[in-house]
């Protein structure tokens, strides 16, 4: 399930009010569009980042919601590249609510390159820099997307019991919090506790999880974005066609894997419900027997899962290049300000010994002056 982590991340909000009026309208209005228009969301971020007027608050800004909208888009590379660049100035800004964000952000994207040690490494320093006092309590909503991450980082590396501890502190934020977007997470957070759950053959509780992962339309109508919803009713049909396969129950689970297929016709492929579908066809086959079938599905879901590493193997080295070719400029910026720097202490010394030649040169003369009245007088 590789991609479910991304759904959370366009839900972490933004920050504070541009100090320019006309900024300030731009960057709400990119706020706006973000989730129905990313693409031009981040057209319009982009362009108010150019901009020769702003200042520190108003760059970084423009650089989280171009980060933003990157993730959103599903362009890696792109959120690394923002991402990067408004983490270093956060840091210089001090500006810790940001730079947790930002941190979160990228460490999703490692993730979502199946790269799970460079994505704990960052959602590490994120969950440190919440004990800070200079993070308040009021902030549940981060605290638990930070939790959540955590926890789908344990679940993809098969750490299920700590992967449900970390659920279980995101959805102890999610329910303190009186942001509406917590709601939508919280329902995510039970989800993949249920996946995890059933991880450790815990069936009992892991349909408890989707139970409380469920959405009542009727009773909360417009409440959850409707592309959210359908997508997250699959996963949750998903979970109960994985119940029913540990039950020794294959041709019910078969059943609710087709009606999930006959859905998605049409749709963009995702490996995160696909992959899933496909082995787990090709396990419930096996379960009866029917070796044909199950060779099928095995087949297709070694297609499938090679196709994902191989494109995931891809952008990694596209990623490793990047980060050469951005070390190789930031080398030349070092050399640059060392060559500055020297140049700028050997004019600073080179004035010292032209200042003291001169006087010593006064020096000299005054002496020759002096001695010459000397003699004369003599």
């Amino acid at each position: 399930m590789k991609k479910i982590i991304l759904i959370t991340m366009i839900l972490f909000g933004f920050f504070g009010i541009a100090n320019e009026p006309s900024v300030d309208d731009i960057l709400n209005k990119v706020q706006q569009l973000m989730l129905q228009k990313p693409q031009e969301a981040f057209k319009m971020a982009q362009e108010t980042y150019q901009k020769k007027d702003l200042d520190h608050k108003q760059k970084l800004q423009s650089l989280f919601l171009m980060t933003n909208a990157s993730n959103i888009l599903q362009k890696p590379l792109d959120v690394l590249k923002y991402g990067n660049q408004a983490l270093k100035m956060a840091t210089e800004e001090e500006d810790l609510v940001t730079k947790i964000k930002i941190l979160s952000i990228i460490g999703n994207t490692y993730q979502s390159l199946q790269l799970n040690e460079k994505a704990r490494a960052f959602l590490n320093q994120a969950e440190l820099f919440l004990s800070s006092p200079k993070i308040p309590d009021s902030l549940n909503l981060l605290k638990g997307n930070i939790f959540y991450l955590k926890g789908m980082n344990y679940f993809y590396s098969l750490d299920s019991g700590i992967a449900m501890s970390y659920f279980n502190k995101a959805v102890n934020q999610y329910l303190q919090s009186k942001n509406p977007l917590a709601e939508i997470n919280l329902k995510l957070a039970y989800l993949n506790k249920g996946f995890a759950q059933l991880q450790q053959k815990q069936i009992k509780q892991a349909e408890e999880s989707f139970k409380l992962a469920s959405i009542n339309k009727r009773e909360t109508p417009g409440t959850y974005p409707p592309q959210f919803v359908e997508l997250h009713d699959v996963f949750i049909e998903l979970g109960k066609a994985k119940i029913l396969s540990l039950e020794n129950k294959p041709e019910l689970s078969n059943n609710i894997l087709f009606e999930i297929m006959n859905k998605r016709k049409g749709q963009p492929a995702r490996d995160d419900l696909e992959n899933d579908i496909y082995e787990l066809l090709s396990k419930n086959y096996l379960q009866q027997q029917d070796i044909s079938k199950h060779d099928h599905y095995e087949s297709l879901y070694k297609k499938r899962v090679s196709e994902s590493n191989r494109a995931a193997a891809v952008l990694t080295n596209q990623l490793i290049l990047q980060e050469e070719e951005n070390n190789k400029i930031e080398m030349q910026l070092i050399d640059k300000k060392y060559w500055s720097l020297i140049f700028v202490t050997s004019a600073f010394f080179l004035i010292i010994i032209a200042i003291s030649f001169i006087k010593t040169i006064k020096k000299e003369k005054m002496k020759r002056i002096l001695k010459h009245e000397v003699t004369k007088n003599l």
